[in-house]
């Protein structure tokens, strides 16, 4: 049966022709049983086949963490849980203790508003900085900017004043460790830890937003004051540790974690 239309028809040739030209891969042909049409392909290239019996790996345990590595895993994985704590509880009790503190709700919800639209471009320029500039720099300036909003976030509850620039400062601080603490992850670890430290470290950020949560579940969400010093303690501790464990990514081959790892191994 021909396809309808001549416009389909044309189709079909194309797809003949390409075919012609471009055959299926041999290792295709043979995962689906056509071993003659993959062996004549095979020798049209001068190759062949081989069959190994012996090819089926046996099941490796999982390969321990390098101790080396254990000191930029803790400030990663902390980094992450603090921002779950103040991306899903601070910010997210924030309006609520405005209110109460005398401001009317319109303000406080259009100064989320505005601060979220102020803090979007943070992440393309977070990732501009990461690429062009320097990696650990960039996730320590994201870090040490969710902190000065932390801090002012403090000082709004305890002395008062306007809360736009340490909501603002915040915002900013927490989407660029978003944007760039995965990265640095990936890149920090050799291949055989890389996959279980990015997961860790990811699963780190949702730990801090069910603590947040469950904190508010049982309407036990601590005050603005402190909420501000609750999280300002393992921030503060992230970026000491950050500064201290971490390594510089940009332009380095990562094949070079490898060979480390196998050098320590």
């Amino acid at each position: 049966m021909f396809p309808d239309g001549p416009g389909r028809g044309r189709d079909a040739a194309r797809h003949l022709c390409a075919a012609a030209l471009f055959p299926e891969s041999p290792a295709y042909l043979i995962a689906r049983g056509r071993r003659r049409e993959a062996q004549r392909i095979m020798q049209a290239f001068g190759a062949h086949a081989e069959v190994k019996r012996d090819t089926v790996p046996s099941a490796a345990p999982a390969a321990p963490m390098p101790r080396s590595m254990t000191g930029k895993l803790a400030a990663l994985s902390l980094t992450a849980l603090a921002w779950g704590l103040i991306n899903f509880g601070l910010i997210l009790w924030l309006p609520a203790d405005l209110v109460a503190r005398g401001y009317s709700v319109e303000i406080a919800s259009a100064l989320l508003a505005k601060s979220a639209l102020i803090a979007l471009p943070m992440v393309f320029v977070a990732a501009a900085l990461y690429s062009r500039w320097s990696t650990k720099r960039t996730v320590t300036a994201m870090i040490a900017l969710t902190l000065l909003g932390l801090a002012g976030i403090f000082w709004l509850a305890w002395i008062g004043g306007s809360p736009v620039l340490p909501v603002a400062l915040l915002i900013l601080g927490i989407n660029g460790v978003i944007a760039t603490l995965l990265p640095d992850t990936a890149e920090s670890f050799p291949l055989r830890v890389r996959g279980r430290a990015t997961g860790w470290v990811a699963a780190c950020s949702k730990g801090g937003a069910l603590i947040a949560q469950l904190l508010g579940v049982l309407a036990l969400e601590p005050d603005l004051e402190n909420a501000a010093v609750l999280m300002l303690a393992p921030t503060a501790v992230a970026l000491v540790l950050v500064v201290w464990f971490g390594r510089e990514t940009r332009g380095r081959d990562l094949r070079s974690l490898d060979v480390a790892d196998t050098a320590t191994a």
